[in-house]
């Protein structure tokens, strides 16, 4: 059982050994690797930047592999904030990624925390570890929130697009909800692929990991096309050198988008993509 639960099991113990001569001897939650005081930090930089560190963990939530494996986790015990945080592969098996699932509890040994983008990020290594605690867990529940809690940014020169602040920071890498919303604007951000959602207020989107997405966006994403509820995963893109910083709310799966409050059964769900598919390609 042991072998099938961690990883490098001698490495992991080794890891955890050398911890104890550190600043603590105690695996850090993901709300203390996380958690930065606004008003001292306003970039909200972890106080953890640049160390070597062992995790609680979280709950699994979702799995990217995109250019570089990527999982997102969420600790159930902080839903109001400061509760998730991203995880990157940079082994080169990619073991962890490729074994760990969607509902595992898992914990960590030995990752690196550090700055990217705007967003803290783990870093597993070859001489990380992992334990997966339980498997099955139900999913946290998307926080709600208004739209001026995760806003988008507004543009100062041309092209140039900031957010206000960092209010939104607390809601990094964490499940997010949103109500009423209407697509208004396409084409934004660093990719081209942001569109922005307008209700009571404003807040960028991308389908980047959108698993039913067809090129930049999900096949639903049109503008003028209004959702009751749409939920995903909070991200910062930071590059002030090039005049970006903002905060995007990243779609996972059609069922993100509610229309009508209504998710469609996967059936007729892909009757309607292809529909939807066949009536851009005619006009």
């Amino acid at each position: 059982m042991w072998d099938k639960l961690v990883n490098r099991p001698r490495l992991a113990a080794l890891a955890g050994c050398l911890w104890l001569f550190g600043t603590t001897a105690a695996a850090l939650p993901i709300y203390d690797i996380q958690y930065v005081d606004l008003a001292v930090d306003p970039d909200g930089n972890s106080t953890y930047n640049g160390q070597t560190v062992d995790c609680e963990g979280g709950i699994v939530v979702h799995k990217f592999a995109g250019s570089q494996p990527k999982i997102t986790l969420q600790a159930p015990s902080h839903p109001d904030g400061w509760g998730g945080i991203a995880l990157k592969d940079w082994t080169i098996s990619n073991d962890m990624f490729n074994t760990v699932a969607v509902g595992d509890l898992v914990s960590f040994t030995d990752v690196a925390v550090e700055e990217y983008r705007g967003n803290t990020l783990l870093r597993y290594q070859d001489t990380s570890g992992y334990t997966i605690i339980s498997s099955g867990n139900p999913l946290p529940a998307p926080k709600a929130v208004s739209l001026s809690e995760i806003a988008a940014p507004v543009e100062g020169p041309p092209g140039d697009w900031y957010v206000a602040d960092h209010s939104a920071e607390p809601y990094e890498a964490m499940w997010m909800s949103i109500e009423d919303v209407t697509v208004s604007m396409m084409g934004l951000g660093k990719a081209g692929d942001n569109y922005n959602f307008h209700g009571s207020g404003d807040v960028w989107a991308a389908d980047y990991m959108n698993e039913d997405a067809a090129g930049d966006y999900h096949p639903l994403i049109s503008a003028g096309q209004h959702f009751d509820r749409v939920t995903g995963i909070l991200e910062q893109y930071t590059k002030t050198d090039y005049g970006w910083d903002y905060y995007q709310l990243l779609t996972t799966s059609s069922g993100d988008l509610v229309v009508n409050a209504v998710v469609p059964e996967p059936a007729a769900l892909a009757i309607l993509l292809a529909g939807l598919a066949l009536l851009r390609r005619r006009c």
